[in-house]
């Protein structure tokens, strides 16, 4: 199954899981809620670049919609955002619609890596827990660095590999990793050091990075508590087997994260004048 598949697949059983802005939280304190704590995050990005009512926003990966309405409504910028999942595009704009917000945010169904916006259209390029799923990254950035505008940025954060892998890695492994390709889908992730070298090859400036590992950890502990508490109706979505895999997957995040093989981090970098 393809990511585009699996995700129409599973997002109406993940905003049970994950939440509605369905990625990662920022956990500073350690006591916060898991809506605080993925709101948190936005706002953790959002500090990382001028985002005003004047700004124009590209979200590569947008989900539902909960961190562009959170932009929309906080920064008052105007927000472009795409996403390879039908169900997901079509659940954002009906909720785009309910909250007034159809003149700030679309949404679109397009392909990061060819999303057909004419260039230097965008002053904020936004990429959120997404480019994990997206093999070639170095087309991602190239393609977010073409819509930029000349001084604008790009703001990237998601899971990353703390060092790279090696074939004994891969093979010792492998039962894991298929876990959570089954739960997440397919995923390929890459070190700060990769996601550095391919912005500045792909022309960005200014480049800077930020582990977030251990403020975004304790996520993982979330997602399993909201499973335990929803079975019942998250089995109108998925079977047992499905959700025993998420519950499995947790706990090798957790492993792999304790190893410090998998982390969390931010990136940004600027489009040059």
């Amino acid at each position: 199954m393809n990511n585009q598949a699996h995700y129409d697949r599973i997002t109406d059983a993940w905003t049970l899981i994950l939440g509605e802005n369905l990625h990662y939280g920022y956990f500073e304190s350690g006591g916060e809620t898991l809506r605080q704590a993925t709101d948190a995050l936005v706002d953790t990005m959002a500090a990382l670049a001028p985002i005003d009512t004047n700004t124009s926003l590209l979200d590569v990966g947008c989900g539902i919609g909960a961190p562009a309405f959170r932009l929309a409504e906080r920064n008052g910028c105007t927000i472009s955002a795409i996403s390879v999942s039908a169900r997901g595009i079509a659940m954002a704009t009906e909720a785009s619609r309910k909250k007034g917000l159809s003149n700030k945010v679309a949404f679109h169904q397009r392909d990061a890596l060819d999303n057909r916006f004419a260039e230097a259209s965008f002053d904020v390029v936004w990429v959120m827990e997404s480019s994990h799923l997206m093999r070639d990254k170095q087309r991602l950035c190239a393609e977010n660095h073409r819509v930029l505008r000349p001084g604008g940025t790009m703001l990237l954060c998601d899971l990353i590999l703390k060092r790279p892998l090696t074939l004994a890695d891969i093979y010792r492994l492998r039962e894991e990793l298929s876990v959570l390709e089954s739960s997440f889908g397919k995923a390929k992730m890459e070190t700060l050091d990769f996601y550095q070298k391919t912005m500045h090859a792909q022309g960005f400036v200014e480049i800077d990075s930020r582990d977030i590992s251990d403020e975004a950890f304790p996520t993982l502990d979330k997602w399993q508590e909201n499973l335990e508490r929803n079975r019942v109706p998250l089995a109108e979505y998925l079977d047992e087997k499905d959700l025993d895999a998420f519950a499995r997957s947790c706990e090798i995040l957790k492993e792999l994260f304790a190893q410090e093989v998998l982390g969390y981090g931010i990136v940004t970098g600027a489009k040059d004048d």
